[in-house]
């Protein structure tokens, strides 16, 4: 009447599942393996996973943001641009924007902010894509000599895609591409500039 099958895991598995086909029971229907040997290899194998030395191990394999941007924006202008910001650097607390009349400013991988300026990080990091990109070119110069990009056009798409990195930043980005320079790291400047908040 009823056929019984056991299906042996593999010996590391803790649990052997078997499936039954019986009047009144479903194709596949799947049970656990509640005897006392199963449940003394369960316990065993969750405080070896468990283990400080496991736990340490696998901390030490997690990826670490060490740019300094948080992880949400991180992952969002990530996602949105297709490219990997591992080699930005964020500057919390500058004073070099006050050097170029800025609250904020993105300088190839690097974004200085000046004190209480954070809010504009989102801005300052899709600055650094457009950099990597290529697509930004000199538009004016400083009296010190330092080449400044004010386009209006960037500008604008740095606000919006900051903004959507900003709300998209808990999804994973599909696939990264490496970090690209058009100018060298110290030459070209983007800044936020406008009244102070």
């Amino acid at each position: 009447m009823g056929e019984w099958i056991r299906k042996s895991a593999a010996p590391h598995d803790a649990v052997h599942v078997v499936q039954g086909k019986a009047s009144g029971m479903g194709s596949g229907t799947e049970f656990s393996d509640n005897r006392p040997e199963a449940e003394a290899l369960r316990q065993m194998k969750s405080m070896a996973e468990n283990s400080p030395r496991m736990v340490a191990q696998r901390e030490a394999q997690a990826p670490i943001n060490r740019t300094g941007l948080p992880d949400s924006l991180k992952a969002g202008v990530e996602s949105l641009s297709g490219m990997s910001l591992d080699h930005v650097q964020v500057h919390y607390n500058s004073s070099a924007p006050a050097q170029l009349n800025a609250h904020a400013y993105a300088q190839g991988s690097d974004i200085h902010l000046a004190p209480g300026q954070e809010h504009h990080l989102p801005h300052e990091a899709w600055h650094v894509v457009q950099q990597a990109q290529g697509r930004v070119q000199p538009t004016m110069q400083m009296k010190t000599g330092v080449p400044i990009n004010d386009d209006t056009g960037l500008e604008r798409e740095a606000d919006e895609m900051g903004a959507k990195a900003l709300a998209s930043g808990q999804s994973a980005p599909a696939q990264m591409a490496g970090p690209g320079h058009a100018l060298d790291d110290d030459e070209l400047i983007q800044r936020k500039i406008g009244r102070k908040s």
